[in-house]
């Protein structure tokens, strides 16, 4: 049988320490971010009328025929979904092991804080199209992520 647990079970004081307290910060503006993401294909399919989906294009498109594409800033939308979905779990699995593993509060202030920031830039330059902007800030985002994981690795080893 399955039983709940609650986190001062875990640790007395996890759910008090920065470092977990930056990691759920960072959790909630993550979801906002990709939540916001969705918000702004809905906005568009609904402002366009433009549904791939026979059913959808029924009912929200006002009586139109599916559209063969999505609209173009709904084909980024998706993309920056699909980017999001490779890099954030991988990112938050690493640090909660890094706040587990009792990884120093501002230091994980500043790692999530960084990776959040970033995260969010790089969708907005996502769905704007810039490049090499979009670039530049996936590649800052894996060196916070690869420092990151040295900092585990020294937690944990040293």
């Amino acid at each position: 049988m399955l039983t709940a647990i609650s986190l001062s079970q875990l640790d007395p004081g996890l759910a008090q320490s920065l470092a977990f307290r930056a990691w759920v910060v960072s959790l909630v503006l993550l979801f906002f971010k990709m939540f916001v993401n969705s918000g702004v294909q809905a906005i568009v399919r609904l402002r366009t009328g433009t549904f791939t989906r026979p059913d959808d294009a029924r009912v929200f498109g006002r009586g139109a025929e599916a559209a063969a594409r999505e609209h173009p800033i709904v084909e980024r939308a998706n993309g920056c979904w699909r980017n999001d979905l490779e890099n954030i779990p991988a990112y938050l699995m690493i640090s909660l092991a890094f706040v587990l593993a009792g990884g120093a509060g501002r230091q994980a202030v500043v790692y999530f804080g960084l990776y959040t920031l970033i995260r969010c830039v790089h969708t907005l330059v996502y769905l704007l199209g810039l490049q090499p902007h979009r670039f530049l800030v996936f590649t800052a985002g894996n060196i916070v992520l690869f420092a990151l994981v040295a900092n585990l690795l020294l937690v944990v080893f040293a």
